[in-house]
């Protein structure tokens, strides 16, 4: 059995030995929720030219200080998408939103502060001055800029990026194939005592929102030789996978010896944490196999802290913004976590009155389901360590 800090630190320097998933290219319309495995620089500048902040009208300066009174006479519109001739001298452009700006004018007067008089615009405030109103080339990002590094992970808020730089295409990470197997004579639809199985779909749910491929398989027996079957062909099917119970020390947690003959090596047996202190990660040639307890709120919180930061570090994703992740609070409640044992309490985060609380959420132990839909996230308490009421602490939110 190792501590919890150190099953992480075993996992990370696995990881560095395990390769990345392959890449393939995909359209920018299905790229959302992949992660980049190329960089992305800027081949044209935005704005691309010069070009209008607002609905008004272009002209010169010195030209309209020069005019006075008599204002300026306008020589025509300019709208998004046209290409304007040069600015004649004396004379002002309407010009919309978006537009670009003339060669030779230095500035946009909003249409609400001028007037027309016989086709001359005038000023109603004196507050023409260079460069006013106008969005410069390249003011956002210019030519070689970087946009998008590798690893990050698309959403909707970088879609627009890729499609003003003209990207039809681009190249991501392969979503992880994950085999997610529960198994037990319980789980039998003619056992005496049957129970409804519960982690695959919630493993799945979990995991599917992280990007991955996931497929669900129930051995509904005690049976080695069935559980052995399942995960011989488990290991041919995915680039990971999960077990779901029979990891403890009963006489039917037959997981562990399966998975041995099958060739997989222990990083670890058993990490020193509450819930999930079964837990066990094993490698099978190049695929982690992740074995989670089979109590559905211990295996939950196993996945969030184990599977899910593997999974996103198997298709590349930056880690660092993972730390950041981190949400802090005062606590409302006291704890002490015993001294060889690393605690997660699943707690809940609002915001009252300008402060930021963290509440515990009460919970019947390992099994308990109800207090994940009350949870957003878990607070980690050291081993040895203790948390006392109105203290400073930080909330693990759950990926979800």
């Amino acid at each position: 059995m190792v501590a919890y800090d150190e099953a992480q630190a075993l996992l990370a320097a696995c990881m560095q030995n395990i390769p990345l998933l392959a890449t393939e290219f995909v359209s920018i319309s299905q790229a959302s929720g992949r992660v980049l495995a190329e960089d992305i620089r800027a081949v044209m500048p935005r704005p691309e030219a010069d070009i209008s902040a607002m609905d008004g009208y272009a002209f010169r300066c010195a030209d309209m200080e020069e005019a006075g009174s008599v204002g300026l006479p306008l020589a025509g519109q300019i709208a998004a998408g046209d290409a304007p001739p040069p600015l004649g001298k004396g004379v002002a452009y309407s010009i919309l939103t978006g537009a670009r700006i003339p060669a030779g004018a230095d500035c946009v007067v909003a249409q609400e502060r001028t007037s027309i008089t016989g086709g001359h615009v005038h000023l109603l405030e004196q507050n023409a001055r260079n460069g006013l109103n106008i969005r410069r080339s390249g003011e956002e990002f210019c030519k070689g800029d970087m946009l998008l590094e590798h690893g990050q992970k698309l959403d909707w808020r970088h879609l627009p990026l890729l499609a003003h730089q003209g990207k039809e295409q681009v190249s991501v990470y392969k979503r992880p194939k994950i085999c997610v197997v529960a198994n037990g004579a319980e789980f039998g639809a003619t056992a005496t005592d049957a129970r409804t199985e519960l982690n695959t779909q919630l493993l799945a749910t979990m995991l599917q929102s992280e990007g991955a491929l996931v497929t669900r398989y129930v051995c509904r027996s005690d049976s080695m030789e069935d559980l052995h079957k399942v995960l011989h062909q488990c290991a041919q099917e995915a680039d990971i996978l999960i077990t779901t119970g029979g990891i403890s020390v009963g006489q039917t947690d037959h997981v562990l010896p399966v998975l041995r003959q099958m060739g997989a090596k222990c990083l670890f047996r058993r990490v020193k944490m509450r819930p999930g202190k079964p837990i066990t990660v094993m490698q099978l040639g190049q695929k982690m196999v992740f074995c989670l307890p089979g109590n559905p709120g211990a295996a939950a919180i196993c996945a969030q802290l184990f599977v899910v930061l593997f999974l996103r570090g198997l298709v590349g994703e930056k880690q660092e913004k993972n730390a950041s992740m981190l949400i802090e609070g005062q606590s409302s409640f006291s704890y002490v976590a015993a001294s060889d044992t690393t605690c997660f309490l699943p707690v809940s985060f609002i915001e009252d009155k300008g402060e930021n609380l963290i509440n515990l959420v009460p919970s019947v132990g390992a099994s308990d389901i109800l207090c994940l839909t009350r949870a957003t996230g878990l607070v980690k308490i050291s081993a040895g360590q203790s948390l006392q009421a109105g203290e400073m602490c930080k909330m693990i939110p759950f990926a979800v």
